[in-house]
């Protein structure tokens, strides 16, 4: 099996699988069980807080990257709503690269009466900045192309929140500086899957009600497990083979060249782990399944993004056919040249039968 959907979810490392055995008690409760698993909790905040450069009160624990970009979105946009005052109009700009889970509660505001959403271009967002500017959305990684964009160069008003999902890129690159509020997910990075959190610089109103857990931000008995296996995931990238991985893009990246009619979808400045391309002539979804059946596992994108109507590369600009011929590749410091060797030959032998097959 060679796995090159790691942009979608990533194999566990050996030391989380071991931490999400063990039993980890309810660290609200009052007994010697419950402050163990509460110190347990706390020490990952501190851990995690040391990596994104902030306070361990400024980090929230949720069930995942779509829960954290919400309550990322809507708990703040509560709180500029309350400051700014309820008839001020709420104007918000996001990237035209941005996941499903952060288009949709966005939309889900562009519903209401008072907000205003504006989807464009990373390099055009200061262009589209006004008096009625509260809230910019950008990806630290795009996850269809793996597009990156120097987010600390935004020029901003200081008022202006800025709030980046970090799912691609925790762990891989810095935290921009200039972020207010960064989501992470644990599953991304050889973690747990049903775990992830925030780093909220500013005030988040609550999107769930209960028992007080986190101050209040986020209530709900703490997935101890995940989380403490999501820190120790953290520490195993530290030892990441960074330079491996970009090897292992280019050998793929050289189909290109190799092919004819083969397109890569992406700018100059893109992370390492993703890389989407499109075969003309081959619909992605046909490749995706007979490498597949070949034991190589790519995607054509985001593995949320599921109506056919809503193609990532459509919304940031490419023609139908382009985005109806693409795939992507997203790769890990679990992957090795050796696959990526014998996945490129796959690759070619597949888009030369399918192609065959359409002249026919």
């Amino acid at each position: 099996m060679i796995y090159f959907d790691n942009a979608a979810t990533t194999p566990m490392c050996e030391v989380a699988k071991k931490i999400m055995q063990q039993d980890f008690f309810n660290p609200s409760s009052p007994h010697s069980l419950g402050l163990e698993a509460e110190r347990a909790v706390k020490t990952a905040s501190k851990e995690l807080a040391k990596i994104l450069s902030c306070r361990s009160e400024e980090i929230i624990f949720t069930s995942g990257g779509t829960e954290s970009n919400n309550l990322g979105i809507l708990g703040a946009v509560q709180t500029l709503k309350s400051a700014r005052g309820k008839d001020k109009l709420l104007h918000i700009i996001a990237s035209n690269y941005e996941h499903p889970s952060v288009i949709a509660p966005l939309n889900y505001l562009a519903s209401l009466q008072g907000y205003k959403i504006i989807y464009t271009a990373p390099s055009e967002i200061a262009n589209h900045i006004c008096e009625d500017t509260a809230m910019i959305c950008i990806a630290q990684v795009c996850s269809e192309t793996g597009d990156m964009f120097e987010i600390n160069k935004i020029e901003k008003p200081n008022d202006v929140l800025l709030f980046v999902d970090g799912a691609q890129g925790f762990c891989k690159f810095a935290p921009p500086s200039a972020a207010d509020i960064y989501t992470f997910s644990s599953h991304k990075i050889h973690g747990s899957k049903g775990v992830g959190g925030i780093m909220a610089k500013s005030k988040l109103r609550p999107m769930l009600y209960g028992g007080g857990q986190q101050s209040d931000i986020r209530p709900g008995t703490e997935n101890v497990a995940g989380i403490v296996a999501m820190t120790a995931a953290v520490k195993e990238f530290e030892f990441a083979r960074y330079v491996e991985i970009n090897s292992i893009k280019e050998i793929m990246k050289s189909l290109a060249d190799e092919l004819p009619d083969v397109h890569v979808n992406s700018l100059q400045q893109t992370s390492p782990y993703i890389l989407n391309m499109s075969f003309m002539g081959v619909k992605g979804e046909t490749l995706t399944n007979l490498l597949s059946d070949g034991g190589v596992y790519v995607s054509m994108g985001a593995a949320c993004r599921t109506s056919k109507k809503e193609s990532g590369l459509e919304l940031m600009g490419f023609k139908k056919e382009r985005a109806e011929s693409a795939i992507r590749l997203s790769f890990s410091y679990m992957n090795t040249t050796e696959e990526a060797y014998k996945a490129k030959e796959i690759i070619k032998e597949s888009i030369t039968l399918l192609r065959r097959r359409r002249r026919k």
